[in-house]
Order: C-alpha cells, then sequence, then structure tokens
C-alpha cells in the first residue's frame, strides 16, 4: 500500500497541524475512461509512484490513465490488459477498497453509419467525435459532411482502420461506442455472397479439409451443414470480413465442436467454458461485466440461443480482436489498440 496526502508517499516524522494527515490509500474497482473522483486519484497517485503515470493528479480517467494502467497490467501478467481498474488489478496494487463500482455509461452506436444515416447511433458518434476533438459543430443526429470528414480524420489518425469514412465496426469499437449490432442503415452495406463464399480454396492452416461443396472443416472433425456455413459467412461478411475470413471462421467452427452451437469446450488452461462452437472466451475478457461484450450484454448464456447468435458474438469478437480469441495464445487486443489491448478514447 502507498500512503496518500501531502504530495508525498513518505511517512513525516513530526506532525504538523497545516499538513493534512496521511492516510492509507484505497481505489474502488471498475474505474474506466469517464470515471472521476478520489478513487481515480489515488489510482493516478499510485501509477505514479511506480514510475507509470507521468501527469497531473486530475481525478479524472482519462487516456493517459487508461495508459499508465494498461503497461501495469502488462508487467504483471495474468492480468488483463485492458486499462480498466479492476479487482486483481488494484489488489496487486494494494490499494483495492473492496467495492466494485459502475464504469461510467457509454452512448452505443449501431454499425454501419454512413451518408444517409441518422438517429440515436448518428449522435452517438457525432459526440464521441467532438469529445476527441475530431468533430467542431453541434450534433446533429445526421450523417453528413462534417461527420463523414471527422470519422475520415479518426480513422487516418488510428491505423489499421480503413479510411473510407464510414463508421462501420471496427471504427465504431475503435471508439468504444460499437453496441455490437449491425444493421442496415446508411453507408455503404457489404455484400453478402448468396449461398456463402464457397466452394474455399486451399489454404495452410492446420488439417484444413474441405467437404465435396468447398465447405472448409478441421481433420476428422464434423463440417458445418450448408445452412450453418451460411450463417456463420453472412455474419462475418455483415461485420467486414472478407471470404477469406469467413471461410476460416467456418473452419474453425469445425474444430471448436462440429458447428454445433451448444457445444462446450474446456479450456483446462483458462478455465473457459465457452457453450459455443467458436469458443468465446470469457479468457479473453470479452463477457465478463467491463468487458467489451459484456456491457453490451452478452454472455455466455446468450450465445447458447442459436448458430446466428454464436455467429454474430464469434464475429463480435473477431472485429474486436483480429483471429486472437479463436486460436493461441488466448489473448485478445484489438489491432488498432496496438500492444495496450483497449480502444483510443
Amino acid at each position: 500500500m502507498l500512503l496518500f496526502g501531502a504530495g508525498t508517499a513518505q511517512t513525516p516524522t513530526v506532525a504538523r497541524a497545516d499538513v493534512p494527515e496521511l492516510a492509507w490509500c484505497t481505489s474502488d474497482a471498475g474505474l474506466a475512461i469517464g470515471s472521476a473522483g478520489s478513487s481515480v486519484a489515488c489510482l493516478q497517485f499510485t501509477l505514479a509512484a511506480l514510475g507509470l503515470y507521468h501527469s497531473t493528479l486530475t481525478q479524472k480517467y482519462d487516456k493517459h490513465t487508461a495508459e499508465a494502467m494498461a503497461i501495469f497490467q502488462s508487467n504483471n501478467p495474468p492480468l488483463r490488459v485492458d486499462g480498466v481498474a479492476t479487482p486483481l488489478a488494484l489488489t496487486q496494487m494494494g490499494i483495492y477498497s473492496g467495492v466494485d463500482a459502475q464504469p461510467p455509461p457509454l452512448c452505443l452506436a449501431d454499425a454501419r453509419l454512413g451518408a444517409g444515416s441518422s438517429g440515436p447511433s448518428v449522435t452517438c458518434l457525432q459526440d464521441k467525435l467532438t469529445k476527441a476533438g475530431y468533430l467542431h459543430v453541434a450534433s446533429t443526429g445526421k450523417f453528413d459532411k462534417n461527420t463523414s470528414d471527422a470519422v475520415r480524420a479518426f480513422q487516418v489518425a488510428t491505423p489499421p482502420l480503413p479510411t473510407d469514412a464510414v463508421a462501420g465496426p471496427s471504427t465504431l469499437a475503435a471508439m468504444g461506442i460499437w453496441s455490437g449490432k449491425t444493421i442496415v442503415q446508411g453507408g455503404q452495406v457489404p455484400t453478402v455472397a448468396a449461398g456463402g463464399p464457397w466452394p474455399a480454396g486451399r489454404e495452410p492452416y492446420p488439417n484444413w479439409n474441405l467437404t465435396a461443396d468447398g465447405i472448409p472443416y478441421y481433420g476428422n472433425h464434423v463440417a458445418c451443414t450448408a445452412a450453418n456455413a451460411n450463417i456463420i459467412a453472412s455474419e462475418f461478411a455483415k461485420d467486414g470480413a472478407d471470404d477469406a475470413t469467413q471461410q476460416w471462421a467456418t473452419y474453425i467452427a469445425s474444430r471448436e465442436g462440429g458447428c454445433n452451437y451448444a457445444s462446450v469446450n474446456i479450456n483446462p488452461a483458462t478455465r473457459d467454458d465457452s457453450h459455443c462452437t467458436f469458443q468465446l472466451n470469457a479468457l479473453a475478457g470479452m463477457f465478463e461485466p467491463h468487458g467489451e461484450l459484456g456491457r453490451r450484454g452478452w454472455t455466455t448464456d446468450s450465445v447458447k440461443q442459436s448458430m446466428q447468435n454464436c455467429a454474430d458474438a464469434a464475429s463480435d469478437l473477431w472485429v474486436y480482436c483480429g483471429k486472437g480469441p479463436w486460436t493461441p495464445p488466448y489473448a485478445c487486443a484489438p489491432p488498432w489498440a496496438g500492444d495496450l489491448g483497449f480502444g483510443d478514447a
């Protein structure tokens, strides 16, 4: 633990009336970008004492605080690297108060947003762009040229996002406001091939096999039916995946449970109980209360409802993490976040 007060972590040798009494500094868990108050000040103070935080004690959980927190997490495995003050991370710092606070509420936006889009999702997008310094006019709820230019500027500054001025799943995810839902609303909607992207070609993945119809499957595992393979391909296509990724996802579905959404896969190293053909994993922290999908209502139970729900959730994770959640080392760091594992805010 650290002592907090009077700008120092050293216990004074002489008590003085004009110096505040030093006390143990504690911080509530659940702090994330948008949080504020004494718990944030304690966390910032602690991170500064560890040489990770180099700004002033603002008591506001901003990008600099999240970056410092993520560095601490990356230096202390097996902590999940997400820039959020989790109970485990605070316990390791010695400042956990034992209180789990809720992260600040976020507005959420459905994809895809482009020319012609309007409504609450666009307002959320505009508010986020304004807060980030990319949009300098009032939010209107209508996707106009100012919004398009601001989205493109954000994408240019956040590689490897596509610079198409359309707020698709990956762009909204990088902003931290994606609802996890893809709808046909404005912008150019990806074309989903009728019947799926079959036949697939030969790929250099381990035990890659093809059915007579060209649907990939793993080794001697059960291949997806054409109907389930088409569902998987369609959900990934809606979130911007190319044909090769749609085919790969179908191969992974076969590997993880024969395209049976109700199959249970146990990973003994991570104690992951997937309940889904894609091994939709708590091991990446995505379904925890503060995980990217957990905040949006996904649970390991909800993915058991149907193959479409399972494929939709799998595609959500693909947008955030690339192929990471379904292949070793079972870690999740969005490609636009470098090594930090959380989106810009």
